[in-house]
């Protein structure tokens, strides 16, 4: 069981940052999954930022809402074409920030989805620093790393874990070496953003 879900969050993460779907921040105005102000409920869970720092709000998805998994994302950059290891182009952004809210039916497997996560990090990512940040009076667990996966087009990236009641919610900003912002900043500034 615990396989399955880690399963459907790997194939959500692959679906937002290897196919490059989605729309533009502009065509998202009327989406019922957008507020009028720009900002994003994510599941029953949060609502995060309107997008930042040249940040643009690309995708935001409850298809997935069966399983309790839902997702949205924003990029920075102009989209370049891309072809990935399936040989289709996609667009590919300078940097992509990701968000996945998995909502659970106790806390304990909130807390098993969270450290999941940790262990996928771990074990696909070059961790160069781990701390703890507290942000909009959420804790989270931090991490800068670099991907070991030569064939991701992203370089390097930082990612926030966190547990909220029977939620488990993952942050993930994966930027290119051409990227010039400072990703903890950006990700700590989305965070605090937050609204639970």
């Amino acid at each position: 069981m615990k396989r399955n879900g880690l399963f459907v969050l790997v194939l959500a993460l692959a679906a937002v940052l290897c196919t490059g779907c989605g729309v533009k921040d502009e065509d998202l105005k009327s989406d019922p999954l957008v507020n009028a102000d720009g900002t994003a409920p994510v599941g029953s869970t949060l609502v995060a930022p309107a997008p930042q720092d040249d940040f643009v709000l690309l995708d935001n998805k409850d298809i997935l809402s069966a399983n309790g998994l839902y997702y949205a994302s924003w990029v920075n950059g102009d989209a370049q074409p891309y072809e990935n290891s399936e040989g289709k182009t996609v667009d590919l952004y300078d940097a992509q920030l990701t968000l996945v809210v998995q909502e659970n039916k106790t806390e304990d497997k909130a807390a098993s989805a969270v450290e999941g996560w940790q262990t996928l990090a771990q074990q696909n990512y070059d961790i160069s620093d781990t701390q703890t940040l507290t942000a909009a009076g959420q804790e989270y667990t931090v991490i800068q790393f670099t991907y070991q996966d030569e064939s991701n087009p992203y370089a390097t990236g930082v990612a926030a874990f966190a547990q909220r009641g029977t939620s488990a919610i993952e942050w993930e900003l994966s930027c290119q070496d051409s990227y010039s912002g400072d990703a903890l900043k950006v990700l700590t500034d989305f965070l605090n953003s937050c609204t639970y």
